[in-house]
């Protein structure tokens, strides 16, 4: 029985994308609420976890740490295993995961 309910979910999953494919719908974008993103910022600049930033802008997500805040909305984003260091504001930010 459990393999014609996954049977059933898969052919569903399936369906779903292609409608979404062939009618160009688009899924909701994520974003977190502001109190929850100051949170989650702070909290990841002192733990120094390493975190994947996703943009309001739909640039690519960004998977990194932050290294230091610059004022109160704005820190500085270095790229995990590159050079690459972004400055970036909680006005451009959709969510934050920790990875």
């Amino acid at each position: 029985m459990e393999n014609k309910a996954q049977t059933f979910q898969t052919v569903r999953h399936n369906l779903m994308a292609s409608y979404r494919q062939f009618f160009a719908l688009e899924a909701p974008k994520l974003t977190m609420p502001a109190a929850q993103l100051q949170h989650n910022t702070a909290q990841s600049l002192a733990r120094h976890y390493r975190v994947a930033v996703f943009f309001k802008d739909d640039s690519p997500a960004l998977v990194g740490h932050f290294t230091r805040q610059l004022d109160e909305h704005r820190f500085i984003l270095q790229a995990y295993q590159s050079n690459l260091v972004r400055v970036v504001s909680e006005a451009e930010i959709s969510f934050i995961k920790r990875v």
